[in-house]
């Protein structure tokens, strides 16, 4: 067995799986947590529909925070789901996640050397007397801008591949720039020019895993990537503990699990393909 093939039997297994899928459900478990505890969802929350970062109109349309979250909720877990059963879970995630690794390095170097700062930090961020709509949008805009950027395209090449075979090349050209580029210029009015490298590779990145992996597999990376988060709002300068207080009683246990499951995560696929490769190897082969 070769090393790749090591690799990929690796990341199929359940021991991979399972734990991946623990990281993937813990923010998930955080958010209801605290929306159940501080009373979110029996109120009514506004999910913007049409909009872009720095113009004043919008539409947005008004839903019980309930029946929101749970379609949300309901959809982040059927694809985590239909990623296990089709045992890519471990794969598209680990793949995903060393690409959008390199991606923030390249981007943080073409920084030092322009000197851009990003605007819009998170945890310098005063969300007092919105905590609750701050974690809302972690779990809603990645929802959206995967729709956007991600499933529209998607849906487009997939028809045009079917319909004008000779169109697919530079079809699959327009599906990875065009939404890269828009995905890169979205984040500009809030970040700033420190974000249009690392969030044009992701564009890039994104496009290829929904692609390869199908479209679950970025709505569940992206959704992960910012709502894990939530796990870490309990300590946030500017969240007032009283707004967040079942994340800040549950800090230290949300984060050790999450920590140790990472560990798992970054050691396990070692040993696994390891295991592999030599137990397959022939005698007298290295």
């Amino acid at each position: 067995m070769t090393w790749k093939s090591s690799i990929n039997a690796a990341c199929e297994h359940a021991g991979i799986q399972v734990p991946v899928s623990f990281i993937l459900l813990l923010p998930l478990a955080a958010t209801l947590g605290q929306y159940w505890t501080s009373g979110f969802l029996r109120g009514t929350v506004a999910v913007n529909l049409l909009f872009w970062p720095g113009v004043k109109w919008h539409w947005a349309i008004y839903a019980n925070a309930a029946a929101v979250m749970s379609v949300m909720g309901s959809l982040y877990v059927v694809g985590i789901g239909w990623l296990f059963h089709h045992r890519t879970l471990g794969k598209a995630i680990l793949t995903g996640v060393a690409a959008m690794v390199a991606a923030a390095l390249a981007g943080n170097t073409v920084n030092r050397f322009t000197g851009w700062r990003d605007l819009q930090v998170l945890a310098q961020m005063d969300v007092a007397g919105k905590a609750n709509r701050m974690i809302f949008a972690q779990w809603h805009n990645p929802f959206w801008e995967e729709a956007v950027f991600r499933g529209i395209p998607l849906l487009c090449l997939t028809c045009l591949v079917k319909r004008q075979p000779r169109a697919a090349l530079a079809g699959k050209w327009c599906y990875y720039l065009a939404p890269a580029l828009l995905f890169a210029a979205y984040h500009v009015p809030g970040h700033g020019y420190a974000r249009i490298v690392d969030t044009f590779l992701a564009g890039l990145v994104f496009a290829w895993l929904a692609w390869r992996y199908s479209f679950w597999s970025v709505l569940v990376l992206h959704s992960v990537m910012d709502a894990a988060s939530v796990l870490s709002v309990g300590r946030m300068k500017g969240v007032p503990t009283a707004e967040v207080q079942w994340l800040a009683d549950r800090f230290g246990l949300l984060n050790t699990a999450f920590s140790l499951a990472m560990v798992a995560v970054a050691i396990l696929p070692i040993v696994f393909t390891v295991r592999y490769r030599w137990s397959h190897v022939p005698v007298g082969q290295t």
